[in-house]
Formats: structure tokens, C-alpha cells, sequence
């Protein structure tokens, strides 16, 4: 009985050392399978595709505004170099330039404000004068005033600048140079009246 007693104390020992090497006689470590080549595969940056071509912001854009094609000219007889325009039929003549070339003295004037700017014209010739005056404000034209010796001159006011150049209807000629102006298909004359004739006058005889 004690023999047996120590075998059973024996075999217990034993097995309390393999559970705790985690070695039994039944169980063996797991091992991790090691992945095949197949299974190794890289994956490939995916392609981009192209962007959308745009339009090069540093072009300047067209505009559908054109300017009109300038008209021959004579003044007197006189070519003049800026010719006159047409706007939504129209007929414009460059104010200074076809005076000039009229025999009138031309005086232009602007005065910068705040807001707007204003400008003024100033034809002279034999002791008339006549004064085109207005102001731009926004890029738009306002209080245009025409006048000739202090009287208004009575035609539709309208101003056109293109560039620098003041244009104004062929009727501000008209009426207040009493200019002829003709138009043909070579382009346009202006021409100045007849100086009129100052009467004599009759001497007295005693």
C-alpha cells in the first residue's frame, strides 16, 4: 500500500510539471502558415486619368463690343486723320478734330472730383464761341450741355467717346457751325458757310 501510494504521488508530479511546460502528451504548438508567393502580390498604383484641358486664364477674353470703322473725313477740304463713326445709324464726327480743321480754336478742360469727372469744350472762331459741356460718372455720360454765345444749342445731345477721341452727332455741326455735311459713298465733307457780306455802309454828304 505505501508503494503504491508513492507511485500515484510520482505520476501526479509529473503531470503538474507538463501543464505547466504546456507540453502534453496529446497537444502540439500551432504553427503559422506561411504565405505562399501566389498570395504575395503587390498592389499597382491605380492609372490616373488626364484632367480636363482649361482655358488659360491669363488670355485676355474678346469682347463682342467693336469699335466702328472709322468713315473718311474732309473738313473744308481738309483730310481729317480720325474720321467719323456711325453708331446705331448714326452719323458721329469727332468734335475737336473737325473743328480744328474748320478754322476753330479748340480749348479742352477736365476737372477730376470725387465721384464723376467733368469736362468742357471750348470752340472759338470770328467772336463766337461755343461750349460743349458734361460730366461721366460710372461710365456713363450726364448733364450734357450744349451751347453757343450763351444760348442752348437745340439739337439732341449726345456724347460718344472712343479712346480719347469726343464724338458728336453731324446735326451739332449743322446747327450750331451752320455747317453743310455730306455724305457719299467715299465718305463724309463738312463743309463752312459762305462768310456773309457786311453791308456798306453809305456815306453822308452834307
Amino acid at each position: 500500500m505505501k508503494r503504491s501510494k508513492k507511485a500515484i504521488l510520482a505520476a501526479g508530479l509529473i503531470a503538474g510539471a507538463a501543464a505547466m511546460t504546456g507540453c502534453t502528451a496529446n497537444t502540439t504548438p500551432a504553427s503559422t502558415p506561411t504565405p505562399q508567393p501566389a498570395q504575395q502580390v503587390t498592389a499597382e498604383p491605380a492609372t490616373a486619368e488626364p484632367a480636363p484641358e482649361t482655358a488659360d486664364s491669363t488670355q485676355p477674353e474678346e469682347s463682342g463690343d467693336e469699335t466702328p470703322a472709322p468713315i473718311g473725313l474732309l473738313a473744308d477740304g481738309k483730310e481729317v486723320t480720325v474720321g467719323a463713326a456711325k453708331e446705331q445709324g448714326m452719323l458721329l464726327l469727332p468734335l475737336v478734330e473737325t473743328a480744328e480743321a474748320m478754322g476753330w480754336d479748340a480749348d479742352s478742360q477736365q476737372l477730376e472730383e470725387e465721384t464723376q469727372t467733368k469736362r468742357t469744350i471750348t470752340l472759338d472762331k470770328d467772336g463766337s464761341r461755343i461750349t460743349v459741356s458734361w460730366t461721366v460718372s460710372d461710365n456713363t455720360t450726364r448733364q450734357i450741355t450744349w451751347q453757343k454765345d450763351g444760348l442752348l444749342i437745340p439739337v439732341d445731345t449726345k456724347i460718344t467717346t472712343i479712346g480719347d477721341v469726343v464724338y458728336v452727332p453731324a446735326s451739332f455741326f449743322e446747327v450750331a457751325m451752320e455747317a453743310g455735311v455730306d455724305e457719299t459713298q467715299d465718305g463724309v465733307s463738312v463743309t463752312s458757310p459762305e462768310p456773309k457780306e457786311t453791308p456798306e455802309t453809305e456815306e453822308q454828304t452834307e
